[in-house]
Parts: structure tokens; sequence; C-alpha cells
């Protein structure tokens, strides 16, 4: 702005100049010296002007430096908030059960826990390639957890995948594998009253897996080196499980209407992580590889759901438990829900169940559940969840009296879940 003033003020003083040269009495007497002097000032005024506007640059200077380091600021926090995502998930529970034993009464349990603590962290790097980590801490109810109080890595993974240039995509680190669809509208809290499908197909390993997505049509297959290997296999530690999942999935925003069909296999079902949690837990061993297929559907309509999900070994499973041979014959379970999503003040979601097993009472499973489960959204993005489950068990002979003598429970619970 001075300069802007000072450039000016000396026009204007140049112009006073010419003004009062071609006025004087000398300047009339000069005759032809009069337009040199006006060509004199002419210039020097050119002058004065250049070096003004070399000023004014010199002055701009700093300030057009500081102005890119701002606009970096701006876009390396730019960068950071389209590329990187942070979710979280919390949940904290009670329940109450009385079981019913074949021989001893009842026993009665109460307990509270925060039984979920999640955060998620995920990054688009590329194009092409994307990350994502889970931190976990559960705090199962009812169970006395030696990890108690520490989180881990519940999954990891690294995924190359561009759907613009083709359907194909690979991933690979820490992951569940794709056995079944687990699908379960009830709290899933481990070992109170998570869906039988879920404790007999989940599977967390580190795997390598490729797939290709296409029109709604999904395959994939995978591979990855399991931690129960047969018992006369030389304690090889090898590269030897696999499995695949296919599956079509179709939504119609319009009909409000979306569908999910399809079918899974894996090379031995009993690297599920409950089945491993059991074996070990029993000392128990496996004769042979054994493996796992399983069948799921779900429809949705007008607010309206129905989910049936089936899987089962394909052969017996021979097992030594300490000591004593032992199989698994026909192991199976399977889920059926149906439900009514209902907007009366926020969503109320509706839940009836049946789930059962057979051969599977070794696993601590229930030959029949029934159950009934209300979600109730009371914030955004906040679920109340109040159920009411009840198992029949089969009587068996193992090493654990508790758990072989179970009749019936009775099993009600609740849950408060915030997703951010």
């Amino acid at each position: 702005m001075c300069l802007k003033i000072l450039k000016a003020l000396l026009l204007g003083l140049c112009i006073a100049a010419v003004g009062m040269i071609s006025w004087t009495p000398n300047s009339l007497a000069a005759g032809g010296n009069l337009d040199q002097q006006v060509q004199e000032l002419i210039q020097q005024n050119q002058a004065l002007t250049d070096r003004l506007s070399q000023l004014e640059q010199r002055v701009a200077e700093p300030r057009a430096t500081t102005e890119p380091a701002h606009a970096g600021a701006e876009s390396i926090l730019g960068h950071i908030e389209d590329t990187i995502h942070i979710h979280g998930l919390l949940e904290f529970g009670g329940a109450y059960h009385s079981t019913d034993m074949n021989v001893g009464g009842h026993e009665k349990d109460s307990d509270l826990a925060m039984t979920t603590v999640e955060l998620g962290i995920g990054a688009e790097v590329n194009d092409w390639v994307s990350a994502e980590m889970v931190l976990l801490y559960e705090d199962p109810i009812f169970e006395n957890d030696d990890d108690d109080g520490n989180f881990k890595v519940d999954t990891a993974i690294i995924t190359i995948a561009n759907p613009e240039v083709t359907p194909a995509f690979l991933m690979a680190g820490k992951m569940f594998v794709p056995f079944g669809a687990l699908l379960e509208h009830f709290p899933d809290d481990p070992f109170i009253d998570a869906p039988l499908t879920l404790l007999m197909g989940e599977t967390n390993e580190k795997a390598l897996l490729i797939g290709a997505e296409l029109e709604g049509f999904t395959f994939c297959g995978y591979v990855f080196n399991g931690d129960v290997e047969e018992k006369d296999g030389g304690g090889d530690n090898v590269i030897e499980s696999y499995g695949f999942d296919a599956n079509y999935a179709f939504e119609d925003e319009t009909q409000d209407l979306d569908m999910l069909v399809g079918a899974s296999y894996i090379s031995n079902i009993c690297d599920s992580d409950h089945i491993e949690h059991v074996l070990h837990h029993y000392s128990g061993e496996i004769d042979d590889y054994v493996g796992g297929a399983a069948a799921y559907f779900h429809v949705g309509y007008q607010g309206m759901f129905f989910d049936a999900e089936y899987m089962a070994a394909t052969d017996t499973v021979g097992v030594t438990w300490m000591g004593s041979g032992g199989k698994i014959k026909n192991a199976e379970v399977w889920n059926l829900e149906v439900g009514y999503n209902y907007n009366w003040w926020r969503n109320l979601e509706i839940t009836l169940k049946y789930a059962g097993s057979n051969d599977c009472y070794a696993l601590g499973f229930p030959r029949d559940r029934y159950g009934i489960n209300f979600n109730q959204e009371i914030f955004d993005n906040t679920i109340l969840s109040v159920g009411y489950m009840y198992d029949e068990y089969d009587k068996y002979d193992l090493y654990d009296d508790e758990v072989g003598n179970r009749n019936t429970r009775d099993l009600v619970f609740s849950q408060i879940a915030v997703e951010f």
C-alpha cells in the first residue's frame, strides 16, 4: 500500500513539473528545448515506474513463499482425511443363566463385562493397494480369560485390487478366512450366545487369498498353515490347509430387496478357533484332516428377513482325548433366523431363532436352541439389545462333568453397542 501511494505521488510530481516547464517564460523562450525537457521527464518517470514495480515484486516474494507452505499443510491434512479411516466398536453386556443339571440340581450365574473393545484403522494407499488392521479386546461373560485386559491383533490385511481395471483381487495377512457367512442378528459374544455356525466355522489364520468379483458373483480361494496337525503327521509345519467360497449377492434399492446365497469348503474343519480351543483344553489330537462344507442363504424384503446357514464335517473326525480314542460322527450345525425391522421411533429389529447341532456335544454345543432378540436403536450408531435363549443338551461322558452334565439352560442377556 505504501508503494502504491509513493508511486502516485511521484507521478503527480512529474506531471506538475511538466506543467510548470511548459508554462514558464524561459521555456517559451527556449522554444526547441521544451520538447527535449519533456522527453527527459518522461524517461525519468518511466525509470521510477520500473523501479517501483521491482520493489513491489520483492515485497510480494516472501508472501509467495509462505502461501505454498500453508497450502501444503492443508494438502497433507486433506490427504490423511481422504485416505486414513478410523472406526471402533464398544460393547458392554450383562447376562444371567440358570442351568438344569442331570445330576446336582441347578446352577445359576450372572455377570457384567466389557465384552468387546475394537479399534480399526484402514488406509487407501493408492489406486491399487489398501491396508486395514483391527485391534481387539474381548472379555467373555462367565469366562476367566487369561488374556483379559490385553489387546491383540485380530486382523491385519493388505489388499491389492482395482475394480475399475480388473475384477480380480488379492488379500494377504491375518484374517478370518471365508468359510460360511456366519449370519447372525443376535449379539455374538463368544461362548454365551454366539451362533453355533460361528463357533464351528470361524477360523482366524495368516492366509493368502485370491479371488474375483463380477456382477454380483464372488469367488475366492485361500491357503494357510493351520494350527491343528494330524497325530501321525510327524509334526510337519507346512502350508497344507486351504479353502474356497463362492456366493452371489443381489440388491434392489427401489424394491427394498436384497439377497445372498453361497457355499464354502475348508480342508480341515478342526482349524476353527472354537474346535481348536476344545482340542487344546482336553489335550485332544485328530487322526486325520477332515474337511468342512457350508451353505448359506439370506433374503430381505420390505424390512423382513430370513437367514439360513448349515455347516457339517465331510467325514468322521477321529480324536484322541487324553489318551483315549473317540470319534465325532456326522458333526453338523445349523442356524435359522427370521425377523422384522420396525421403525416406530427409531429402528427396532425383532428376531426369532432356531438353531441346533448333531454329534457336537463334545464341543459343548446344544442339541436344540430357541431364542428371541430385540435390537433397538436408541441413538445414532447406538444399539440396545435384549434377548432370551433356551438350550437343550445331549448328555455325554467326557472329562468335564460340568459340561457333560448339562440338561437345559435358560439365558437372559442384554448388551449396549456403540459404533463409531
